[in-house]
């Protein structure tokens, strides 16, 4: 009767399962206005008026389409690095 397989440790396995989950690239969500809004519990207009055209603010995306541009988009993770930034100490 042929020996079963070794089965490895249920920590080396996790270990193995944890360095591949962290080996893939998830690419970044774009936000749009309405994105940011709903992430800091504010208004469409007082995004636009108030905090993306700050000059800090990072620099919007606009793709470029047959009928023209769509709308801003901005990295998610850049306006959560701009949030954190001014977050007081």
């Amino acid at each position: 009767m042929d020996k079963p397989w070794p089965q490895p440790r249920i920590e080396e396995l996790l270990i193995s399962i944890l360095e591949e989950i962290q080996s893939v690239k998830v690419p970044t969500r774009l936000w749009s206005v309405a994105d940011i809004a709903a992430y800091l519990n504010r208004s469409k207009i007082t995004i636009q008026q108030r905090v993306v055209c700050k000059p800090d603010f990072p620099n919007a995306i606009r793709i470029p389409t047959h009928t023209g541009k769509v709308g801003p988009l901005w990295y998610a993770d850049e306006v959560k690095r701009y949030v954190r930034k001014h977050q007081k100490k």
